[in-house]
């Protein structure tokens, strides 16, 4: 960028050949010109210098003229003396003709750059809101403001808050002051004029957020059309920022609200899940305690079968909110190895044996199915959780189908039953944490089905459940097949 001295010597220097070459062109006909004519070769150089470097230099041009024309084109000749007073009305009509043209078309030139000017600030002042519609984030905001702003008015930008130093004393203080008093300093203004940069608050609907400071990259003020545009650029910053602030906080609220929600949740779980079993092993300790000979040792082993049931449920319950966390920490550790489907289902079923007791278990595999390569023991977990789920969610006596095969490279395990099915609309929320569909009907605590995915999403898989035309539920696991490596196979 030109400064403004540069830009003022090369107007001089381009009204002074302007003059010369109209005194070139006009020279040579000099004989056969009335002077009207030759002052028209003069005129058409002030209106070009007007038109390129503005009124001072079409002022010079008319001065230079002036003197051109009674040097070359008065008599007596190359001289600066006027004999017939005729050519002093002509060098006076010349000089004021050129002032007056010069001044015009200066003054519509700057009206052209103005409003040239104007357009494109304007242009940039609705890509920058289009932008910032779609940002999210302190950051990429003030990076979007930046690029936008340095575009349309050619300046450092800064985007100041008052926790950030900067580096210049002085440039601090004037942004601060526009801060603290909500009003612009810096260059151009009355306060701290001394300043490098111009400092417009970012003010927000309740307190300013920040101040935008414009450092031009020639040393000058900005006009006050320039400002006034600042000022809108300005506005249009902080009213981002201010949504970006507003979005914060609204997300800090959604995470309070869902810690909130979680910390309910669980109590729930355990203040309902943890009281039946402990009621039941008190219950039992209590009887045992009787000195009672009634009591015979069948009873006393059946009172310890059912005490020993009971802390399995709870030792059940326990682990399963150890997982959940584990899952939502994200420090759930893989031990993987290679499994064939089979040997995990068979583990799962002997798991369950009791809670499937006098249900008819059928599995439908695919032959040569591939080995998995997973972490055993979690995925048996899966399988135990759902095979428990659909012991709740079914009448004793009904079947439970399990299927496995292979699709497009994955792993998919179907288990089936002829429950009473998922009610609409619950397909998806069944996987969330502690969620147990009605109040009224709850069977758990909530967590099985949500350790389910986590564990299989933790392996790169997925879980979804569906209801089956026929009645009932049905469960699909798809998890990546893991070939045996060759130096195994070999082993």
């Amino acid at each position: 960028m030109q400064t403004y001295e540069n830009v003022t010597t090369k107007g001089y220097g381009f009204a002074l050949a302007a003059c010369a070459v109209a005194t070139v062109f006009a020279l040579p006909f000099r004989d056969y010109l009335n002077s009207a004519n030759a002052v028209m070769f003069y005129l058409l150089g002030v209106i070009a210098t007007a038109a390129r470097y503005g009124q001072k230099a079409s002022i010079a041009a008319s001065v230079f003229s002036f003197f051109s024309y009674n040097f070359f084109f008065t008599e007596p000749y190359y001289t600066f003396y006027v004999n017939d007073y005729k050519d002093v009305l002509t060098l006076l009509l010349l000089l004021m003709s050129g002032i007056i043209a010069g001044a015009q078309t200066s003054k519509l030139q700057a009206e052209r750059n103005f409003f040239r000017t104007k357009e494109h600030n304007t242009s940039v002042l609705y890509a920058m809101s289009n932008e910032l519609t779609a940002t999210r984030g302190r950051e990429i905001i003030i990076t979007t403001i930046s690029h936008h702003i340095k575009e349309a008015f050619n300046a450092a930008v800064t985007v100041w808050f008052p926790e950030w130093p900067m580096s210049e004393l002085r440039e601090e203080q004037a942004a601060r002051w526009a801060y603290d008093h909500n009003q612009p300093a810096g260059l151009g203004t009355s306060t701290l004029p001394g300043a490098s940069g111009y400092y417009v608050p970012l003010a927000g609907t309740d307190r300013v957020l920040g101040v935008l400071g414009l450092t031009p990259r020639d040393p000058r003020a900005f006009t006050s059309d320039e400002r006034e545009m600042i000022h809108t650029f300005a506005n249009l910053a902080a009213s981002a920022l201010e949504r970006a602030d507003t979005a914060e906080i609204a997300e800090k609220v959604k995470v309070e609200a869902e810690g909130e929600k979680l910390r309910n949740a669980l109590l729930s779980a355990v203040s309902h899940d943890f009281r039946t079993p402990l009621a039941s092993i008190k219950g039992v300790i209590s009887i045992l305690l009787m000195e009672d000979s009634r009591i015979t040792p069948e009873d006393r082993k059946d009172l310890l079968a059912s005490a020993h049931g009971e802390v399995a449920r709870l030792e059940r319950i326990v682990s399963n909110l150890l997982e959940v966390t584990l899952l939502e920490s994200g420090k759930l550790q893989l031990r993987k190895d290679y499994y064939f489907l089979p040997e995990l289902i068979g583990n799962a079923l002997k798991q369950t044996e009791a809670t499937l007791q006098g249900r008819k278990i059928t599995c439908q595999m695919q032959q040569d199915l591939p080995t998995l390569h997973v972490d055993g023991l979690l995925i048996e977990q899966v399988l135990v959780n759902l095979l428990e789920n659909a012991a709740k969610y079914t009448p004793e006596g009904s079947p439970v189908v399990i299927h496995g095969n292979t699709y497009g490279g994955q792993m998919k395990i179907i288990i089936e039953d002829n429950g009473a099915g998922i009610p609409a609309g619950e397909e998806e929320k069944i996987f969330d944490a502690f969620h147990t569909g009605s109040p009224f009907n709850r069977k758990g605590s909530g967590l099985g089905l949500a350790i389910c995915r986590g564990i299989l999403q933790a392996h790169g898989g997925s879980i979804k459940a569906d209801n089956r035309l026929e009645g009932g539920a049905a469960f699909t696991i798809t998890l990546p097949v893991g070939a045996i490596p060759a130096m195994t196979e070999a082993a």
